[in-house]
């Protein structure tokens, strides 16, 4: 075989994607689309990634609906604010989601970012130039 052969590996790709939690003692639900129908109870738990060490670890009768899963928690202690949580559902010992939760107190999403007052703009442009 060639020096190619062994260099090329199969990678396999992921999506992860990000829930938006609240420091909150209310109940909180979220969706997520499983690889899979659960039969059974699912796991959930929570690592913190500044910590790293598990947070949260329950058990829910999720609702499946339509290829979507929902869960809902109320979190006690609440949720750390501005803080990443790597969230795995499990039924049994199998993985059927791997996703990301971020801890905010802000409501207004879509405006959201995370570089809030880190840059700014020149605001003094005449989009004169210069040829020589």
């Amino acid at each position: 075989m060639s020096a190619l052969f062994y260099r090329n590996k199969l990678i396999s790709k992921r999506y992860i994607c990000m829930i938006i939690l609240a420091n909150t003692s209310d109940a909180q639900t979220w969706t997520v689309i499983p690889r899979y129908k659960p039969n059974t109870d699912v796991s959930v738990t929570f690592r913190s990634e500044s910590e790293n060490k598990v947070a949260y670890t329950f058990s829910y009768a999720a609702t499946y609906s339509n290829g979507y899963l929902s869960i809902s928690h109320t979190f006690d202690p609440v949720l750390t604010l501005n803080r990443f949580y790597e969230i795995n559902v499990k039924e049994g010992a199998a993985l059927i989601w791997k996703g990301k939760a971020y801890v905010t107190d802000q409501t207004d999403y879509p405006v959201y970012t995370i570089n809030t007052d880190k840059f700014t703009e020149y605001q003094d442009n005449d989009n004169e130039f210069v040829i020589i």
